[in-house]
């Protein structure tokens, strides 16, 4: 069961943390290609996570998946053609095919108020379900930011960095950059600010995880991208559980690529995590 309470926070911190997981065993990504044998065939379809194993044992079926609830202060900096969601035009789950921002109002000549209004109900539609074949897009040299508060509270499951990590941030080919930081309802960051960069991001295990393509001009190409993914735990966070959270590439000094899908999951030990309080 997933439990509600005030965001207890360790404090605020001026460092920026790595996204990097001391882990002794790998988690392992389990999932699906429905109608596909061959994961990579099914670049134009379904790549459906099913469930995530953790070295102790346990266990969080995509049920139990934590999902953005939506896209909140949303913010961009950059050209035409950008910044886009994608998904296979056969996917059964998520929003299909390829949705640019510039073009939510109708007029895809510019990037207008409307379109700044219309996109993150897009962009909720893309990263609130398991298919991680529907995710979003961003081209380098560009910039964005977005507020998401999580379907539920996620409390951390040991106090200390552990190999349970909460927080999963997946990204095509490995080459991502941003930044998550723990936040309230109203902007205020909290905690500990964590940047993700390609050196955080990992193959899925026990098998890579294989998404499609699309060219710049938003049509399917043939082939496919690894989808790689990092760990973030809430402690690396500097809180003990979230709501909220802040995502941005901006000030990262990175190419400004940043490719994403992240969920979250709740595997904390019992109703003890809310009684506990931090100076």
């Amino acid at each position: 069961m997933h439990r509600t309470s005030n965001l207890i926070a360790f404090g605020l911190a001026s460092i920026v943390a790595s996204a990097a997981l001391a882990q002794s065993q790998p988690v392992r990504m389990i999932y699906s290609t429905p109608g596909y044998s061959d994961p990579r065939q099914a670049f134009n379809a379904d790549v459906l996570l099913d469930r995530i194993e953790f070295p102790d044992g346990v266990v969080v079926e995509s049920p139990q998946f934590v999902f953005p609830a939506e896209v909140k202060q949303l913010g961009y900096s950059g050209t035409l053609g950008c910044f886009r969601t994608v998904n296979g035009l056969a996917a059964s789950v998520g929003l299909p095919g390829c949705h640019r921002l510039e073009a939510c109002d109708g007029n895809a000549a510019s990037i207008s108020i409307n379109d700044m209004k219309l996109f993150p109900a897009k962009l909720k539609q893309t990263i609130a379900n398991n298919n991680m074949n529907n995710r979003t897009e961003l081209k380098a040299n560009v910039s964005f930011s977005m507020t998401i508060p999580l379907a539920t509270r996620v409390w951390d499951s040991n106090f200390e960095v552990d190999e349970r990590p909460e927080i999963f941030i997946f990204e095509e080919q490995g080459n991502s950059v941003l930044k998550i930081q723990a936040c309230t309802e109203t902007g205020s960051l909290l905690g500990t600010p964590v940047e993700i960069r390609a050196v955080n991001l990992v193959s899925a295990l026990p098998d890579k995880i294989w998404v499609g393509r699309f060219t710049s001009g938003g049509l399917p190409a043939s082939g496919s991208y690894e989808l790689k993914y990092a760990a973030v735990d809430l402690t690396q966070l500097g809180v003990t559980s979230v709501k909220w959270l802040r995502i941005t590439n901006a000030g990262t000094g990175g190419n400004g690529s940043a490719d994403m899908k992240i969920l979250a999951v709740d595997t904390s030990p019992g109703p003890a995590a809310q009684t506990m309080t931090f100076d």
